[in-house]
């Protein structure tokens, strides 16, 4: 099904800057990634990581490590039970949408910031265990950047988690583009 089947009809104008920001989604090469530090509110001994935009290749940190420690405000340890709960579940994720752990980490997170300018909120984690089960559909798209991309337009147009995830679970969406070789 055609993108332009899912916009909104009174929302085509606030479409073309959403679409142009998902489209540098799935446009970022690997090559050209590097470590961005953004200003987040702090909670009492909040976490570096939590301050942390994107992951590096070469990063310490592991994209689970990463990811939990943000969800907790905390910097966990390699060892903690819910870095390695994150570290399955993007295990998961790399085998079904055939991307590596630290882009889908780094995917996640832009969705997540992309998602809390529009006032929405969710998690990294939550967003990669909603979109999991869309890439075990027989015929589903194999690149979770443009899924990701997708599930950002739907989210900004006013649908919740589950219609949004129920709407991509329902295309066909290797008509909408791949981004395999991202990754």
């Amino acid at each position: 099904m055609p993108l332009s089947l899912i916009a909104r009809p009174s929302r085509r104008s606030r479409l073309f800057p959403v679409v142009l920001m998902a489209l540098s989604l799935a446009g970022c090469d690997d090559a050209s990634e590097t470590s961005t530090l953004t200003p987040a509110p702090q909670d009492e001994g909040g976490s570096v990581y939590a301050e942390m935009t994107w992951l590096d290749t070469g990063s310490p940190i592991s994209p689970a490590q990463w990811l939990a420690s943000r969800a907790a405000k905390t910097e966990l340890p390699q060892n903690d039970p819910r870095v390695e709960a994150t570290r399955k579940e993007l295990g998961l994720a790399a085998h079904r949408f055939g991307d590596e752990p630290r882009m889908i980490a780094n995917r996640a997170v832009q969705v997540e910031n992309m998602l809390a300018e529009q006032g929405i909120h969710e998690n990294a984690s939550d967003i990669i265990a909603a979109l999991v089960p869309i890439a075990a559909k027989p015929g589903a798209l194999q690149g979770f950047g443009t899924l990701c991309q997708q599930y950002f337009i739907l989210r900004q147009q006013g649908f919740d988690r589950d219609d949004a995830v129920e709407r991509l679970g329902g295309l066909s969406l290797h008509m909408l583009g791949s981004d395999r070789h991202h990754g």
